[in-house]
């Protein structure tokens, strides 16, 4: 009886332990390390999924850092999406969906420790990528070329949410608290973050006056468009728009008077008023 009893023990002991020990096991070797090179100069390193002689990528956390935002359509649909790239994935079935053609991953999607994985070479071509290399003695995967979706760019100043959306260009401001919103058209074009950045900043003049200064710059030729408004009690009042810049401009003035640089003048604006002091020749 004693005997059987110690083999009662043994018996539960070992199966608490084993599965702890083969998952450990099974995720070391499922594990392999993926260098991820965006078109716009970035470079990633993830740990991602190798099983049955293909490697995954985690089709959630590269969407997000490629600005695509995520989503379940049901219980078995994964998406990524915002207006410029629109990808479907289905459990359970090799055919995926870019951009409203059906494309054939190769291998089924698979959920592991609450991620879900579809094959890198699929993830990265649908990304406009590729996998140039593999290395089976050091399990480093490498992708290069995928491109980033971000189609929306944000800005925040004392309450209000500042935004402007690839798809139009212009500018939505949105008060946080009542959500009222409001449109100033600025047409900006190409803005691809694979070649250009676009950066929201903000300035308050000596008397109060809320300066919001836009770029919009192209990396190739570091030439930018600039674009500059005056706000006054939260209302605009003044707005200018200079493309090709090449050069950096004093927006502020030591005098406190602000520069409104357009595309053949500049004008010299009172702070506090807003009014138009002097027009001078770009």
């Amino acid at each position: 009886m004693k005997y059987l009893k110690k083999v009662v023990v043994v018996a539960f002991v070992m199966s608490v332990l084993l599965p702890l020990g083969a998952q450990k096991s099974e995720a070391a070797k499922k594990y392999v390390n993926l260098e991820i090179q965006w078109a716009d100069g970035r470079i990633n390193h993830v740990e991602t999924l190798h099983k049955d002689g293909i490697t995954y990528g985690s089709l959630f956390s590269l969407g997000i850092k490629a600005g695509l935002p995520w989503g379940m359509e049901d219980d078995n649909t994964a998406v990524l999406k915002n207006s410029q790239k629109h990808i479907v994935v289905h459990l359970g079935s090799k055919i995926a969906e870019v951009d409203g053609q059906k494309v054939d991953m190769g291998s089924e999607p698979v959920w592991y420790i609450s991620n879900l994985y579809v094959p890198i070479s699929f993830l990265a071509t649908a990304m406009d990528g590729e996998v140039t290399h593999q290395d089976t003695k050091t399990n480093k995967v490498t992708v290069t070329g995928l491109s980033s979706y971000t189609d929306t760019f944000y800005g925040s100043n004392m309450g209000y949410i500042y935004m402007i959306r690839a798809a139009k260009g212009d500018l939505e401001i949105t008060n946080a608290v009542t959500g009222k919103k409001s449109l100033i058209p600025l047409g900006i074009k190409d803005m691809n973050v694979n070649t250009h950045d676009l950066k929201i900043n903000f300035k308050r003049s000596p008397q109060n006056l809320l300066i919001v200064i836009i770029e919009h710059t192209n990396r190739k030729t570091e030439d930018y468009d600039l674009y500059t408004l005056v706000f006054k009690n939260k209302g605009l009042v003044r707005k200018s728009i200079a493309h090709g810049v090449t050069g950096q401009h004093e927006i502020l003035n030591e005098d406190s008077t602000i520069q409104l640089i357009d595309d053949n003048s500049i004008r010299i604006i009172e702070d506090g008023s807003g009014k138009v002091l002097e027009v001078l020749p770009r």
